[in-house]
């Protein structure tokens, strides 16, 4: 159908000349536009759009018309969430999609930042086409940061300008993606600026990532560059002074980071201020939050527990995120000439979401979707990315320089938030190593590169330790889902342990993987790209139900950890993290540096 055609079907729905192919009755429609609950309100769809708002009780109803009686219950716009990552929920696109319809997401802004460190710019078009024709709307991020920095880390590809330029061109991107290479963008990286000029060029929202609390002239430079939004505040003042400089804050409650308790005081302290720069945002949530607590649905229930005014929280992940992506012209409201995407839900404090309607097409009812959505058949090399031969115990070791006790950067693991500490511990050396000391929770941390591309042989792995975990003797944690350069991530308390986890991935392709005293307890394989499933989220949110329950038995207790462990390696967050090609130290005011594992 032309637009013309469809503007005409519109009008005629709207002026009762011709029946709509949905409509709503007897609503408690809460309009984020104005604020107001709008009692005994009728709505009127004809195809993919509304047609008309208010009293419908004079209208046609067709042969084909299907009405749907709200009973007083509340119509809210379906929502959207303006940051998130798919490939952290550990299941491939259509998949996730099955997974979210039914908790009211109808709208997602995923940086696939993830794949694309593992296949480049044919990851960011492979994406595109697993988005094509669900029945949720998906409009993708451009990955700038591949690798995050720069010559500080090795990827499995890179993208540079005229990547992004392309992606552009051929429509594979909407929007910019995070620019986590906050440094290169305030201290005037060409590389980076050149970005952020095609992202311009071409008219496109651009999204950041901030987490510099402190550094004010540093933020200014930031959004003077063009970045418009950012999700890294964890306390309220970063957030206020984000949004009074013109960013949107991404208020982020996902499953390990935690932040949005500590960011609501910006509002709740401020009752007068308008809201409409806030957001609410996922970012990263496992596959088990999203089969026991829904997906932006939860994010929405906790901002009202907190107290957040219900109908402020509802335009937090409606109008807002519409507005923050410049597309409240067709997204974010229910209102003539906007996607029918509406959900019917009992309460404006527990939302149970009891209908979900997208495009105008009733998609799932009381948390079960309507109709399957089909899987996507995916090319070899998406499903083979793991390139490494078999890992020895001695890949392990760490040499010492002499027999004296030595203090050794460590770094400390925080459970639930996005950066580390650093700090000094006095090791002994035995036997010319370093070893592991889990009586004192010190375990060993190896990044191991993992892509196809040939990189010097001193820059395939490093190792340092870490303290946090609580891991027992004899045991060991590896992943090929390490935040953003995906290589393969090995923890623990014995190099026999760590090698067998690594070779356990090597083997099944990639995945998570837990082993204690030559046992592997627990194997979740993601073949897609060593990041995502290819099964559904009920499926991988059991195996890595197993995956935690492994972890407590080795001795961590912390909830959803391995989502906190897959950010170690991400070398743009402070205090101190582990590349492939060494220790990174960020602090604040500075730019990031390498350090050695003892001074």
């Amino acid at each position: 159908m032309d637009k013309r055609e469809s503007t005409i079907n519109l009008a005629a729905a709207a002026m009762g000349r011709k029946p709509g192919t949905l409509v709503i009755r007897n609503a408690s429609l809460v309009n984020v536009l104005t604020g107001i609950i709008e009692k005994n309100t009728d709505v009127i769809v004809y195809g993919t759009t509304i047609a008309l708002v208010g009293d419908a009780s004079s209208h046609p109803i067709g042969e084909e018309t299907k009405v749907i009686d709200a009973e007083g219950r509340f119509l809210l716009p379906g929502l959207i969430d303006s940051h998130m990552h798919v490939e952290s929920t550990m299941v491939d696109l259509p998949s996730f999609a099955a997974g979210i319809l039914p908790h009211g997401t109808t709208t997602i802004c995923p940086d696939n930042h993830e794949i694309t460190n593992v296949f480049g710019l044919k990851a960011v078009e492979i994406f595109k086409l697993t988005s094509e024709n669900l029945p949720l709307k998906v409009y993708p991020a451009m990955p700038v940061c591949v690798p995050s920095l720069p010559g500080m880390e090795d990827a499995g590809a890179s993208i540079n300008a005229a990547d992004v330029r392309e992606a552009y061109q051929k429509g594979w991107a909407d929007l910019q993606g995070e620019q986590m290479n906050f440094p290169g963008m305030i201290y005037g990286d060409p590389a980076v600026h050149d970005i952020t000029t095609e992202g311009l060029n071409a008219d496109k929202v651009l999204t950041g990532h901030f987490p510099s609390p402190e550094d004010h002239k540093g933020l200014n430079a930031f959004i003077a560059s063009g970045i418009t939004a950012c999700h890294e505040s964890t306390q309220a003042e970063e957030a206020l002074e984000k949004v009074s400089r013109g960013m949107y804050a991404q208020l982020r409650y996902g499953s390990a980071w935690l932040d949005l308790p500590n960011l609501v005081p910006a509002i709740l302290e401020n009752p007068d201020m308008d809201t409409r720069m806030f957001t609410l945002v996922t970012d990263d949530v496992t596959p088990s939050t999203i089969v026991k607590e829904g997906h932006l649905v939860r994010v929405l229930r906790e901002a009202v527990r907190l107290g957040i005014p219900p109908v402020k929280a509802i335009q937090m992940v409606t109008i807002n995120p519409a507005q923050l992506l410049e597309k409240t012209r067709w997204i974010g409201s229910i209102s003539p000439g906007r996607a029918a995407d509406i959900l019917l839900v009992d309460n404006l404090k527990d939302f149970n979401v009891e209908l979900v309607v997208s495009c105008g097409i009733p998609v799932a009812e009381n948390g079960r979707l309507l109709n399957q959505i089909p899987t996507y058949s995916y090319p070899d090399w998406a499903t083979e990315s793991v390139h490494l031969l078999r890992q020895t115990a001695g890949n392990f070791a760490v040499k010492a320089p002499g027999t004296d006790p030595v203090d050794l950067r460590v770094i400390r693991l925080i459970p639930g938030m996005v950066y580390t500490k650093q700090e000094k511990h006095s090791f002994v050396p035995r036997r010319g190593q370093f070893h592991a000391a889990p009586e004192k929770d010190l375990a060993k941390i190896s990044m191991i590169y993992r892509h196809k591309a040939e990189i010097p042989q001193e820059q395939r792995r490093s190792t340092g330790f870490l303290t946090g975990l609580g891991f027992k003797a004899g045991c060991a944690y590896a992943s090929t889902q390490s935040h953003d350069c995906h290589n393969l991530l090995v923890i623990g308390s014995d190099d026999e342990a760590m090698a067998l986890a690594a070779n356990t991935l090597i083997e099944s392709g990639g995945g998570l993987t837990v082993v204690e005293n030559g046992k592997v307890l627990a194997l979740m394989s993601l073949p897609l790209a060593g990041l995502m499933s290819l099964k559904s989220v009920e499926e991988a949110s059991k195996e890595l139900e197993g995956i935690e329950e492994a972890l407590r038995i080795i001795g961590c207790p912390h909830e959803s950890v391995e989502m906190t462990i897959s950010l170690l390696g991400l070398i743009v967050l402070g205090e101190l993290h582990l590349s492939n090609r060494g220790l990174v130290e960020l602090k604040e005011g500075e730019a990031p540096r390498f350090v050695t594992l003892f001074d």
